[in-house]
C-alpha cells in the first residue's frame, strides 16, 4: 500500500482504518477480524479518539480499548501507526464548550494512553479548536506532550487553515513542535457541517482546498466515503436513495455521481474505489480514513489501494 509522508520519520497508509465503531457497533471479534484483514493487506495506520463512542451508553473508551487490545495481542506496536484525538467537548454539555486547557488536554492524553495500553502514540490530534484561547497556549501544551514522549507528533482536526498558520508561525518563532497534519471531512460527495448536524466541523470546499494547496499540509480525510452513498448502486439520479443517505442528496451530488458512473463505465472501475482514489490520488496530499460495518465493505474499500487515478480522471469527477 502507498504511504503519505507526514514527517521524515512518519509515514501513514494512504488508506487509514477508522475504528469509531470498534467495540460498540462492531463486536470485539469482528473488530479484530477487520484489523487483521487490513493489516494483512499492507495497511498499518489506525485512527481513533478518546471521544469515540461517548454518545452511546456504555460506549465510552471502547474504540481505543479495542484497538489497544488488538495491538497488544498481535504484538505489533512497532509495526503500526496509532492516531488518536483529544480535546473534544463533553457530550453531556448542552453548550458543547471547548476543552482545550492544558489540564483538559493532558487529562485526555493520559486517559487515551491508559486505555490503549501504550506509552505513546504516533500522532496526537486536537479534535476541535477553541478560537477564544490563544493559540500560543495550545502549542505550548502540545510541545510539552512531545517533549515528554507521550506522542511523537501532533496535528489538529476541524481547525481552520488560518488558525493552523497562526499556530505554526508561533511554533517556528519559539522553536516549538509544529502541526504536521490536519484531519477534516473530505469526500467526493459535497458536504457541509449541517450535513452532519455539527457546525463545529470543517468540511472541504473549493476555498479550503486552495488554502491547503498553498499551505502544503497533508490532509487526513474523515467521512471519506460519505456513508457509502456512491457505492450502493443507486440509479443515476439518486431517485432511489435510502433514508440514511438523504442528507447527501443535492443537485451537485447528483452531478458528481453521474460523472463517477461515467468514468467507471468507461474505465471499468468500481465506484467505491474511484471515490476513495479521488482523495488518495489527488494532487493535494491526503490519506482517506475508511470505515466499514461489514467485512465485505472493508474488502471493497481496500481495492482502492490496488490502482491509481490519473490527474485527468480526478478532474473529470468534480
Amino acid at each position: 500500500m502507498n504511504n503519505l509522508q507526514l514527517k521524515d520519520d512518519l509515514k501513514v497508509s494512504k488508506l487509514i482504518l477508522g475504528t469509531v465503531n470498534f467495540g460498540t457497533g462492531l463486536s470485539k471479534e469482528h473488530s479484530f477480524e477487520m484489523m487483521d484483514y487490513y493489516f494483512a493487506k499492507g495497511g498499518n495506520t489506525f485512527d481513533t479518539a478518546r471521544a469515540y463512542c461517548g454518545w452511546i451508553k456504555g460506549g465510552e473508551f471502547k474504540s481505543e480499548e479495542t484497538l489497544g487490545q488488538w495491538v497488544k495481542e498481535r504484538n505489533v506496536r512497532d509495526k503500526v501507526i496509532i492516531i488518536t484525538k483529544g480535546g473534544h467537548p463533553s457530550f453531556e454539555d448542552p453548550l458543547f464548550k471547548p476543552r482545550l486547557s492544558e489540564e483538559e488536554i493532558r487529562y485526555d492524553m493520559e486517559v487515551s494512553l491508559k486505555t490503549l495500553q501504550m506509552d505513546y502514540v504516533d500522532l496526537y490530534l486536537l479534535h476541535r479548536d477553541d478560537e477564544s484561547r490563544p493559540v500560543s497556549e495550545i502549542v505550548d501544551t502540545l510541545d510539552r506532550l512531545v517533549k515528554e514522549g507521550k506522542t511523537r507528533y501532533v496535528g489538529v482536526s476541524n481547525w481552520t487553515v488560518s488558525r493552523i498558520i497562526e499556530a505554526n508561525k508561533y511554533a517556528k518563532e519559539k522553536n516549538k513542535v509544529e502541526i504536521c497534519s490536519s484531519e477534516i471531512q473530505w469526500s467526493l460527495a459535497e458536504c457541509f457541517p449541517r450535513t452532519f448536524n455539527d457546525e463545529t466541523l470543517i468540511c472541504m470546499n473549493k476555498e479550503i482546498y486552495d488554502e491547503y494547496m498553498k499551505l502544503d499540509m497533508p490532509i487526513l480525510a474523515y467521512s471519506s466515503q460519505a456513508g457509502g452513498v456512491f457505492s450502493c448502486g443507486y440509479n443515476r439520479r439518486l431517485e432511489d436513495i435510502a433514508p440514511k443517505h438523504m442528507k447527501y442528496l443535492s443537485v451537485e451530488n447528483v452531478i458528481r455521481y453521474g460523472k463517477l458512473l461515467d468514468l467507471c463505465e468507461k474505465k471499468n472501475y468500481e465506484p467505491s474505489s474511484a471515490a476513495l482514489q479521488y482523495i488518495t490520488d489527488n494532487k493535494l496530499k491526503a490519506a482517506a480514513i475508511i470505515g466499514a460495518s461489514k467485512m465485505e465493505q472493508l474488502m471493497e474499500s481496500m481495492k482502492a489501494a490496488e490502482s491509481l487515478l490519473t490527474e485527468d480522471e480526478i478532474a473529470q469527477l468534480v
